[in-house]
């Protein structure tokens, strides 16, 4: 199984957004331990429990993530499709898979949380209908398509972009039929995230996966199935959390493995948005050796 981390961009607890060179020193320690990926979340706005945070741009973040390190790869967990245009996400993402060499999996979702969408203009309906135009539109003007379209949300005449390196993995993060037959049809890979020690939240949704990916004519051994797990060492039992050692931690990633996930993604904190402890991700690091 793949490992990698999720890199907290922010603390709701104290409020603070993290600049970008702490993320990108952050990631340097990933991949000096061995980790495999880092991801980063795409919010422009976070309005929790009283508190507004938020974090940089994740293209910009992670080009300059690129230019800190040599191995690890590079994620969104995940780009939500309405805050850009088609062209605009294609053409990012584009250059982001240059500049680092291949090593950029671009994760894309459809968007939860109202208040930014009501900050920034932008409409909070029709989600999953917009996601599909967006998402598609988006995924064939990477793969170099010259496309038009007279959508309800997505309008493109002969839209083309013009890359310079193959284009990056796309994963979904997809849970209810639609954006599971989407998923399967338009993606690499796919995520859920986030889970503690009971794989059992998973089957349902990987089985309905794997449904829509024989319906589309799709290899599942082609795809990637990962999940985001939060892991806290120290943590309480009873939480949405792993707790305990390498050892232990190895036992829940070959707990997934039996529900068909090949790819891990470590939160090392009790929420997304909650500053990790980053000796966590070093008291981890030998469970990569035992998955």
């Amino acid at each position: 199984m793949r490992v990698g981390v999720f890199l907290q961009v922010c603390d709701l607890q104290t409020g603070r957004v993290f600049s970008v060179d702490e993320v990108a020193t952050a990631a340097q320690r990933a991949e000096a331990l061995g980790y495999d990926s880092v991801w980063v979340m795409d919010h422009p706005i976070l309005e929790l429990r009283g508190r507004k945070v938020t974090g940089h741009d994740p293209f910009v973040l992670l080009a300059y993530v690129a230019a800190r390190t040599r191995r690890v790869r590079l994620g969104t967990l995940v780009v939500c499709t309405p805050f850009r245009s088609p062209g605009q996400l294609a053409r990012e993402s584009a250059a982001l898979a240059d500049a680092s060499g291949g090593r950029f999996i671009l994760g894309l979702g459809a968007g939860w949380h109202e208040p930014e969408f009501t900050a920034f203009g932008i409409p909070f309906t029709g989600l999953v209908s917009r996601f599909e135009e967006q998402a598609d539109a988006a995924t064939r003007l990477l793969r170099g398509e010259r496309v038009s379209r007279d959508g309800r949300y997505v309008t493109l005449s002969g839209a083309e972009v013009l890359a310079t390196a193959p284009p990056p993995p796309v994963w979904i993060a997809a849970k209810g039929p639609r954006m599971l037959r989407l998923t399967a049809r338009i993606a690499d890979g796919w995520n859920l995230a986030w889970g503690g020690e009971d794989p059992a939240w998973l089957r349902e949704p990987i089985e309905g996966l794997r449904r829509e990916l024989d319906a589309a004519g799709r290899d599942p051994e082609a795809f990637t199935f990962s999940a985001g797990l939060a892991v806290v060492p120290d943590g309480k039992p009873g939480q949405k959390l792993v707790v305990g050692g390498p050892e232990r931690v190895a036992e829940v990633l070959r707990a997934y493995q039996g529900v068909g996930i090949g790819y891990s993604i470590l939160s090392f904190s009790t929420e997304p948005v909650v500053a990790m402890n980053p000796d966590y991700m070093e008291e981890t690091a030998p469970v990569l050796k035992l998955v």
